[in-house]
């Protein structure tokens, strides 16, 4: 229980300075969430109560840290939709995050403020019913929020971690989802 209350002090902190948001007083509403006991990564699913766009919420309890991705159907099915050879195609977002205290990826996408926002192609697989990861998995671009090359690394565990908490929660956002009665656009 003592996770998820530092997970609220640090969703509400992050509400507040992320660029995601217009303004200080920006309400946001939990809807879903993809978790398991005892671990320390979730994958939320909120709403700002102001203009009701959608946002995806990997939390890392351990960094203490999480970020926003904008809700879009094409990230939130991604792991439905193999190509005729049976792989997955990359999937590309822009992740919102605050200043992280190693700045190895300082370079990666734009910064607004203190937000750090990186545009981000992961790729992944799945076998045997799980997500897999073969290294280096997640790219990049420097200086831009949309790179004609992804050609950077990602190289802070803390992103990395945010990532494949996207990656691998989305299933049990999915069922939460699901189990919620919830309509998406």
């Amino acid at each position: 229980m003592l996770t998820f209350k530092k997970f609220f002090a640090t969703l509400a902190l992050l509400l507040v300075t992320a660029s995601t948001c217009a303004a200080a007083e920006t309400n946001f509403e939990p809807l879903a969430a993809g978790y398991v006991e005892g671990e320390k990564q979730i994958l939320m699913l909120i709403r700002d109560g102001n203009d009701g766009e959608l946002y995806f919420m990997p939390f890392d309890a351990e960094a203490e840290t999480g970020a926003f991705i904008k809700f879009d159907r094409k990230i939130y099915d991604f792991y439905l939709n193999r190509d005729s050879d049976g792989t997955f195609s990359p999937l590309i977002f822009v992740m919102a995050t605050p200043r992280q205290s190693d700045p190895v990826d300082d370079k990666l996408g734009v910064w607004n403020g203190d937000t750090h926002l990186i545009p981000v192609y992961a790729l992944f697989d799945m076998r045997d019913g799980q997500f897999v990861f073969d290294a280096p998995n997640f790219y990049s671009g420097e200086e831009t929020l949309t790179p004609s090359h992804y050609h950077s690394n990602i190289k802070n565990p803390i992103h990395d971690r945010l990532i494949k908490t996207l990656i691998t929660k989305m299933p049990l956002l999915h069922a939460d989802v699901e189990a919620k009665g919830l309509q998406l656009p």
